[in-house]
């Protein structure tokens, strides 16, 4: 039998499991008390999950990434040893999830460069214990691209990041994004979008507050002038599908309107995909009592009760 490593994944996989390495120390000077919670390493991506109490501010991601892909111009060399457990220690190279160690270990530093700490006493920028496979100086990383942060558990937080050629997809992914966005928004550069974008979001808000002024206008009108059928428990019996006036509009505020304008009323509104809508404000009863007493599904509170249940239908034929 005869292994064969696939060396274009092999190497897309050390560049990831590198650049996670360099993260970690850059999340360290943020939060000096983290550690890896899990961590993804593959072809040229990564996810790091660690414990923080907060996500990375817009300005904070900016700066690790700067500093990432400042360490992988600047050709910093990868450094892979085996030293004794005690010398790693006193070298404070992180270990993780409390596992229980050989007295002889694996031990990889990213060596700094003078260029970025010519005053600094150390002569790392990353020191880890670790088994895995790592590119051999930072320049092999190519490039480093978060692509996003989230949180994934009470005090865990994730970074999913890009490097090597997919950082270049990306970009040109980006790239082709706004393009299409100049061209939906009609202008002509991409420093121009967000102006555009503001101006078009403004003209968007006042043509909403303009169409739900119509639209309650509409509602208040037809409440108004509608002539509803009643029987012995409803005052008012609204069939919005039957009310060409009524049957575009949003159920929400025909609620709403009914409350005000039908007082002292018990009234049931509806549509045929069995949406009802009961509202009570009579003393003498409630409106969830009287869902009950139908035998139709309730929710909300005691005075409104909203739900879907075909019986509503068959109680109105």
């Amino acid at each position: 039998m005869k292994l064969i490593v696939d060396s274009v994944q092999r190497f897309s996989k050390m560049r990831a499991h590198t650049a996670t390495h360099l993260l970690h120390a850059e999340l360290t000077k943020i939060f000096p008390n983290t550690k890896q919670a899990w961590s993804l390493v593959d072809d040229d991506l990564l996810r790091f999950d660690f414990y923080a109490e907060r996500l990375l501010t817009i300005e904070e991601l900016q700066t690790i990434e700067e500093n990432i892909n400042v360490f992988i111009y600047q050709s910093s060399p990868v450094v892979c040893q085996e030293m004794s457990l005690q010398k790693a220690q006193e070298l404070w190279a992180k270990a993780f999830f409390d596992e229980k160690y050989w007295e002889t270990v694996r031990v990889i530093q990213i060596l700094s460069s003078n260029l970025l700490n010519e005053n600094s006493k150390k002569n790392f920028i990353s020191i880890e214990l670790c088994g895995g496979t790592h590119v051999q100086n930072t320049k092999d990383i190519w490039a480093f691209l978060i692509v996003s942060q989230e949180a994934v558990a009470s005090g865990i937080k994730r970074i999913t990041a890009y490097t090597g050629p997919k950082v270049m997809k990306r970009y040109w992914e980006t790239k082709n994004i706004l393009q299409q966005v100049e061209e939906k928004l009609w202008v002509k550069a991409e420093n121009q979008i967000l102006d555009k974008l503001e101006k078009e979001l403004k003209e968007k808000e006042e043509m909403n507050s303009k169409f739900e002024s119509i639209n309650t206008k509409l509602i208040v009108d037809a409440l108004k002038s509608g002539d509803f059928p009643s029987n012995d428990i409803f005052d008012k019996i609204i069939n919005i599908s039957e009310n060409n006036t009524l049957k575009d509009l949003e159920l929400k505020n025909i609620i709403f309107q009914s409350k005000w304008i039908f007082t002292d009323s018990t009234i049931i509104i509806f549509n045929n995909e069995w949406w009802f809508a009961l509202i009570n404000s009579k003393e003498n009863n409630s409106a969830k009592d009287i869902s009950q007493n139908l035998w139709l599904k309730w929710g909300w509170n005691e005075n409104i009760v909203q739900w879907k249940d075909p019986k509503v239908l068959e109680l109105f034929k």
